[in-house]
């Protein structure tokens, strides 16, 4: 059986949570304010880690769609197991759309989708391919390096006087209406409920269910204070108005960078960062979706389900959104309601319930 290490899990988990917020717009629609919406979304996102750490101790040993059939029996618990995978798959499609759009809005004008779909689901696909372990191993290799590119940028972005403290104020001048609206479900959900996939391979863990619990806990703080501070900088540095409207507003700070004549165009590097996200979320969601089939489905290798995961993927990137505002429009007005408070908030606590009250018995 597969093992990954308690580091490998910290870092798995911190890039899974940032995913694409790194560069889209976390927050946005409550403008200079979203930075508040990221303190509220990390507090509702521990709140559902809560719920999903107390199901994982009550059902040791087993996998998310393993919960269901334990909890609620074999006949419900097994159909509502299978939304998992479903959810997983159109998740993939989310973020190949993530990064065919920034891609040929920035860096390939023209490029048709599958030169751009293509070459990142095979990529993902092979580290599916080789497991978790080696999936691990990148994530704890690439994690310090992350962080180094990330205090490099923020050190270019205080040394270009493009950040204005007055941009932040003033605080609350709307009210708490649209802060609330943007945190949840759309905050705490993206990214942090999500978290719930990462049930997948907590069994995987070579770690005590404490430990496991913790570095889940301090992984969510730390990508949430990795957005938060992104998001204070770009407000300071775009001001709340162009930020709301701004679809890759990290992208149009880091092209804001100029120091003297010699450190500028430095915009590859938000490039990097959303690239290196992306493909370990992408990576993972196939990871879950692959590993919620077997399970599924009892049989021993998972191997030959790579095959048509990759063509699912590749549909997916056509068919999840023809466009860069059909497909926003999606991910704040549909996804939210139709799949991640059902799946996310609604099932686990009412597992949760049904949980206890059998262990009560």
């Amino acid at each position: 059986m597969e093992r990954i290490s308690l580091y490998q899990l910290f870092a798995l988990t911190f890039f899974f949570q940032i995913g694409t917020t790194i560069i889209l717009g976390f927050g946005a629609s409550a403008g200079k304010d979203a930075w508040i919406v990221n303190i509220l979304s990390v507090l509702l996102g521990l709140t559902a880690i809560g719920i999903f750490l107390l199901l994982k101790s009550f059902h040791e040993g087993l996998t998310l769609v393993e919960w269901f059939p334990a909890g609620f029996g074999k006949w419900l618990g097994t159909p509502i197991a299978w939304l998992y995978p479903l959810l997983f798959l159109y998740e993939m499609g989310r973020v190949l759309n993530d990064i065919k759009y920034l891609l040929q809005t920035i860096l390939f004008p023209g490029m048709p989708t599958w030169g751009i779909v293509i070459p990142f689901l095979i990529v993902s696909a092979y580290g599916v391919f080789k497991g978790i372990e080696v999936i691990g191993r990148v994530g704890e290799f690439i994690f310090p390096l992350f962080f180094m590119l990330f205090i490099i940028l923020i050190i270019f972005i205080m040394s270009s006087d493009i950040v204005k403290i007055e941009n932040l104020r003033p605080v609350l001048e709307d009210g708490w209406a649209p802060i609330w609206n943007a945190s949840f479900p759309l905050g705490a959900s993206q990214g942090f409920a999500q978290t719930l996939e990462l049930a997948m391979i907590w069994p995987l863990v070579h770690a005590k269910a404490k430990h496991i619990a913790y570095a889940t806990l301090w992984a969510t703080l730390l990508s949430g204070a990795v957005i938060l501070v992104s998001q204070l900088f770009i407000i300071a540095g775009l001001g709340g108005v162009r930020f709301q409207f701004q679809i890759y507003p990290m992208y149009a700070l880091i092209k804001k960078i100029q120091i003297g004549e010699f450190i500028q165009n430095v915009d590859v590097i938000g490039v990097m960062f959303f690239v290196i996200t992306a493909y370990f979320k992408g990576s993972l969601h196939m990871y879950f979706a692959l590993r919620a089939i077997q399970l599924l489905t009892k049989t021993k290798n998972s191997h030959p389900w790579i095959i048509p995961l990759i063509f699912i993927g590749i549909l997916l990137g056509y068919v999840v959104s023809t466009n860069i505002q059909e497909h926003l429009k999606i991910a704040i007005e549909v996804v939210p309601f139709a799949l991640w408070i059902p799946l996310l908030w609604i099932l686990p606590l009412l597992l949760l319930i049904a949980t206890v009250i059998k262990r009560s018995w």
